[in-house]
């Protein structure tokens, strides 16, 4: 019995071995690995405490979309936003907007995050800023629709409250493995 043990043992190393081997030499031993790690984007006050702009204002012209070459259904949404209020960073007028979002089957946008909510034409958000200008626009890092006063208050609480963000642990990493072209 104790023979026969040994001898698959040894088989399982063996094929275990020989499977890594080749693994290793169709790779040429290299592996790329890429992470995406952000900081925390849960709360109002995180959000403005992280982009450089705030500001409340109106979707003011109609929105484009983009898709993504590999993925039609995600992209780039293009938005123009009358300012009416500036909470934090420079003054600002009209501004040029991206944001990443995913088209539905009904032809509207979604976003993955409570504080990301889609620009919609002719509605009123909360919007924070990436002063990161991307063909003359400007990234939104977050969006809350705001159609009274109430909003205004809390984004204003939130920009006040000056949030310190937590050092960034990466639990929210999305990790993706490739290996290289065999050429």
């Amino acid at each position: 019995m104790r023979t026969k043990l040994w001898i698959t043992i040894a088989a399982f190393g063996l094929v275990l071995a020989a499977g890594t081997g080749a693994y290793v030499l169709a790779t040429d031993g290299e592996v790329t690995v890429s992470s995406l790690c952000t900081p925390p984007a849960s709360t109002a006050e995180y959000v403005a405490a992280y982009a450089p702009t705030v500001v409340i204002g109106t979707v003011s012209g109609p929105t484009r979309f983009i898709s993504d070459a590999g993925d039609p259904s995600t992209g780039v949404q293009e938005a123009t936003l009358t300012v009416e209020k500036t909470l934090k960073g420079p003054q600002q007028g009209d501004l040029d907007l991206s944001q990443s979002v995913t088209r539905t089957a009904q032809g509207t946008y979604t976003t993955a995050e409570p504080l990301y909510q889609p620009l919609v034409t002719g509605q009123r958000y909360a919007v924070a800023v990436l002063d990161r200008a991307q063909d003359g626009g400007r990234w939104v890092w977050g969006a809350e629709r705001a159609p009274d006063e109430t909003a205004d208050e809390r984004w204003t609480a939130a920009v006040a409250a000056k949030a310190i963000l937590p050092t960034a642990n990466c639990d929210d990493t999305r990790t993706v493995t490739s290996t290289p072209d065999p050429a």
